[in-house]
């Protein structure tokens, strides 16, 4: 895997974990030793589609997209994770599952790996990591529920509109191929809806 192991610790997913729950957790040390922090240089591969990785990974820094592989090699992005986000593939936290997408770095970081195995015998041995590993679920869920509420109901420019308002960040960051791939257009139609938007905005701005 193409990550470089930094040392040992913990910050950024204790801290986010503890957000999530809206108190501090029991027994955060047995986490800490159990963190990996790495570092990832963009374009690098955090894992592949279709292969075991019982992990859960919390962006420290840099951002990633979350992509599925076609059988024709063509690429569709499902999503971007930045700093003080989660992320895993589900299925692969499952006894003998694999992963159902790709985890690639679109920005160099730091991530925090914590095997999964870790948070089940958490939330085994105390209610507060079961309640916040319950709430991690449904803020997956509840997120996966929305894109694909989006990108059945509305159109192109509706939904690059909507990134603007609920991702302004990650529209800054993200490469314009991959942000038109995220919302299922061509660059060059993502750029002529960018600059209609903006075309639009101006005009509200300056009436006369």
């Amino acid at each position: 895997m193409a990550l470089t192991e930094v040392k040992r610790g913990q910050g950024a997913a204790i801290s986010l974990f503890e957000r999530i729950a809206g108190h501090p957790l029991a027994q955060a040390e047995r986490l800490a030793e159990a963190i990996q922090v790495r570092s990832i240089r963009a374009g690098e591969t955090v894992f592949h589609q279709d292969e075991p990785h019982p992990y859960v990974y919390v962006i420290e820094s840099g951002l990633v997209k979350l992509t599925y592989l076609r059988a024709d090699g063509e690429e569709w992005i499902k999503s971007f994770a930045i700093e003080g986000r989660f992320f895993a593939s589900l299925s692969s936290l499952v006894p003998a599952g694999r992963a159902s997408f790709s985890a690639v770095a679109v920005e160099g970081g730091r991530l925090e790996r914590i095997p999964f195995v870790t948070l089940q015998a958490l939330a085994d041995a105390d209610l507060g990591w079961s309640r916040m590993i319950r709430s991690a679920l449904m803020m997956l869920a509840e997120r996966k529920e929305r894109r694909e509420r989006q990108f059945l109901t509305l159109d192109p420019a509706e939904r690059y509109r909507a990134l603007l308002v609920e991702e302004p960040e990650v529209v800054a960051r993200v490469p314009q191929k991959d942000l038109a791939g995220y919302l299922g257009i061509t660059p060059v139609g993502l750029s002529r809806i960018a600059k209609r938007v903006r075309t639009e905005a101006a005009a509200k701005l300056n009436p006369g």
